[in-house]
């Protein structure tokens, strides 16, 4: 078949649209256009054509991915289980992932920081914290090295949450219920058994 036509996309301006025997077939990068060197009335066999097609649906995959991953930080695992809903081939998976993290697009230590800093903010426990990051994809080793670096204080964390859960009636005069709470978030029993008891103090 043909190539009758090869015009630059109106809204991507670094696609083109590829019109063989007048209709609409495909589209590629500029870079692809250029590595392939296609150009007006050049011939293309079906074994040719496949191959195009091939390259354009690999080329749009890769551009949807690269917005996805740009959009915040993810972890290898949270690429890959994206990847895998698109039902996307293990050899492109792997060739996305060597390309991306070269690239430091995609990156789990950087993930790993900005998700423990995400998370103490929201006084989470450290071991709340590093069983997220496991579910994530981050190995133990990752998440302990990210969790020592950082500057969050537990035993803050303890005491705005029972600050906060304290101006409620379900925890108010019930500081057994209190302690539950807090230990089964993954914070130490000793520490929030600690600020209870101040806490009780200063009231």
């Amino acid at each position: 078949m043909r190539i009758t036509s090869i015009t630059r996309q109106v809204k991507n301006p670094e696609r083109v649209n590829i019109f063989l025997a007048g209709k609409y077939s495909f589209s590629l990068s500029l870079d692809e256009l250029i590595r392939e060197r296609l150009k007006k009335d050049q011939e293309l066999t079906e074994a040719e054509l496949k191959k195009l097609k091939k390259i354009s649906a690999d080329g749009k995959l890769r551009s949807r991915s690269l917005e996805w991953l740009l959009g915040r930080p993810h972890s290898t695992r949270e690429f890959k289980d994206y990847l895998r809903k698109k039902q996307v081939e293990a050899e492109l998976t792997e060739s996305l992932i060597d390309e991306f993290t070269t690239k430091g697009y995609l990156d789990d230590e950087k993930f790993a920081q900005w998700f423990t800093d995400l998370r103490q903010r929201k006084y989470k426990s450290r071991r709340a914290i590093k069983a997220e990051l496991a579910g994530k994809g981050i190995s133990g080793e990752l998440a302990e090295q990210v969790l020592s670096q950082s500057n969050a204080n537990e035993e803050e964390a303890i005491k705005e949450i029972i600050a906060k859960k304290s101006k409620s009636s379900r925890y108010r005069d019930d500081s057994l219920r209190l302690m539950k709470y807090l230990t089964s978030q993954g914070f130490n029993y000793s520490l929030v058994k600690k600020c209870l008891a101040e806490h009780k103090t200063e009231d």
